[in-house]
């Protein structure tokens, strides 16, 4: 395969010379790197441009009118690899962070199949250098709350020593990518996923710079954690709202059974109407999770059979739910003079939907990738 390594730099005048040198001591001959500087007043792409009479058709730059950050600088790239007829786009920082040492790891990873290649901090075997351990928890728990968050099983989201292949690229539609900083990482590598690319990630050692000063600012580590939530949203597939949907109609029929059984024991029974909601809770529970089960999430489930732990499992998951459902309810009899109770349990109901079905989805029915991993 024809790959382009691509390297965005401002202001890398320390670095570029040994890094360049470096890169292609350890990449194969067929490899070629593709710079992006954004005007570096220090003189990189004037480096760039000496060394370019050394690698001869190997090594070429895009000078830039102004610093317009890394993600741009990156599309920029990608896009120029895709035109010039490159298999795959290997992205690395200048500043030795990204060591040149593990392109081999990470060329064979995709010699085997990958259509992503993720050089992770977090995996085993990864580690990170010359870091404060605050600095390292904040990454950590960024890559955590990703995971989390977007249901996916990349350890790290936030590392951009990544190559993407054209097949991977093409079906990430780069025109469509919007965010920036960070976030880019993460929508790229969670876009990746919800394609059905073959996303894998082999260890790294970063080292955190030595020379030079960092381009990222830290509030943009911040300012990704918000846009994910961004990012989840306008990567909501048509299977999610497929989903959504039976589960809706499927709430709708536990909330029927729910409220029968419910107007049935407190308004005409007369009976103590938490005693009464919870058993309403635990028999429209047992209903939805069957139907969930074998409807609204029989994609994710494969065909696997009921179980009794992930009924508990989704019991469990409802608690959250049901205390909304408990509190609003509650409230709403105390504080209104409601014909019907029941009135009041719907609110409740109503007020758990969104908890319940995110609960459902990412904890309770989540569907396994082909390595058997929860995805």
């Amino acid at each position: 395969m024809r790959i382009l390594i691509c390297v965005p730099t401002y202001n890398e005048a320390e670095n570029i010379t040994p890094f360049i040198t470096a890169v292609f001591e350890n990449a194969p001959p067929e490899t070629d790197m593709l710079v992006i500087d954004d005007n570096s007043p220090d003189g990189t792409a004037a480096l760039v441009e000496a060394l370019a009479s050394c690698y001869g058709a190997r090594l070429f730059i895009i000078k830039r009118p102004g610093k317009l950050g890394g993600a741009s600088a990156f599309l920029r790239a990608f896009a120029w690899g895709l035109d010039h007829g490159y298999d795959g786009m290997l992205a690395m920082d200048a500043d030795f962070s990204h060591d040149p040492g593990h392109i081999p790891a990470i060329l064979a990873k995709q010699a085997e199949g990958a259509d992503v290649v993720i050089g992770s901090r977090f995996v085993k075997g990864g580690k990170i250098e010359n870091r404060s351990w605050k600095r390292n928890v904040i990454s950590q728990g960024a890559s955590w709350y990703c995971r989390l968050l977007l249901g996916c099983p990349i350890k790290d989201w936030t590392g951009g020593y990544n190559l993407w292949t054209r097949a991977a690229l093409e079906k990430i539609t780069l025109q469509d990518v919007v965010t920036r900083g960070y976030s880019f990482q993460i929508e790229l590598k969670y876009k990746a996923f919800l394609r059905k690319c073959l996303v894998v990630e082999t260890p790294i050692l970063f080292k955190d710079r030595k020379l030079g000063a960092s381009k990222m600012p830290g509030r943009f580590l911040f300012q990704a954690l918000v846009d994910v939530w961004r990012i989840k949203y306008m990567c909501i597939p048509h299977r999610w709202l497929k989903e959504l949907m039976k589960f809706c109609v499927t709430g709708g029929l536990g909330t029927i059974t729910n409220l029968s059984l419910f107007f049935l024991c407190a308004d005409l029974l007369g009976l103590p109407v938490v005693p009464v909601s919870t058993g309403c809770f635990i028999i429209a529970g047992s209903q939805n999770y069957i139907i969930d089960h074998k409807w609204s999430f029989a994609r994710a489930m494969g065909g696997t059979g009921l179980s009794v732990k992930r009924w508990l499992l989704f019991l469990s998951a409802s608690l959250l739910g049901f205390a909304v459902n408990i509190t609003v309810m509650t409230a709403l009899v105390r504080g209104f003079p409601l014909p019907f109770k029941v009135i009041a349990q719907a609110g409740g109901i109503a007020s758990g939907m969104v908890i319940n079905f995110l609960a459902s989805k990412y904890i309770v029915f989540r569907r396994k990738n082909h390595d058997g991993q929860h995805a």
